[in-house]
């Protein structure tokens, strides 16, 4: 599973153990203000990647997508597993257009990745 952290007004996201070299990335860090929104998705699984959209990474006969994928014109980096909690989070003006992630307790993440938006704007407005 992926570890989400929030870091100096960035959104930081750990890939651990053999997953950093299936994902072929270590961790992604993006600023806040790059990161349109966060969900909880528990139908992701119906829309994962098809034969000739991976372009580095790891697709594990449908059971675990990891890397960077190309779907409907958009650049998509998964590290999930069937049967994990997916979050999906998405983002502008970044390496990629979404991140779809298994995490160990989504609503949390969610919630900590919007309360930390939401904070960062806040300091913003003042």
């Amino acid at each position: 599973m992926a570890k989400v952290e929030i870091q100096n007004d960035r959104l930081i996201i750990s890939m651990e153990g053999v997953r950093k070299l299936w994902a072929l990335k270590n961790e992604i860090s993006t600023p806040l203000s790059n990161v349109l929104g966060a969900t909880v998705d528990a139908d992701v699984w119906e829309d994962t990647p098809k034969f000739g959209e991976k372009r580095m990474g790891v697709d594990a006969y449908g059971y675990y997508f990891a890397g960077t994928f190309v779907q409907d014109s958009n650049k998509v980096f998964y590290d999930l597993k069937r049967k994990e909690n997916a979050v999906v989070i998405t983002l502008k003006d970044e390496e990629f257009n979404r991140l779809i992630i298994g995490v160990e307790d989504p609503e949390a993440t969610v919630a900590m990745i919007e309360q930390a938006m939401n904070k960062a704007s806040f300091v913003k407005e003042i």
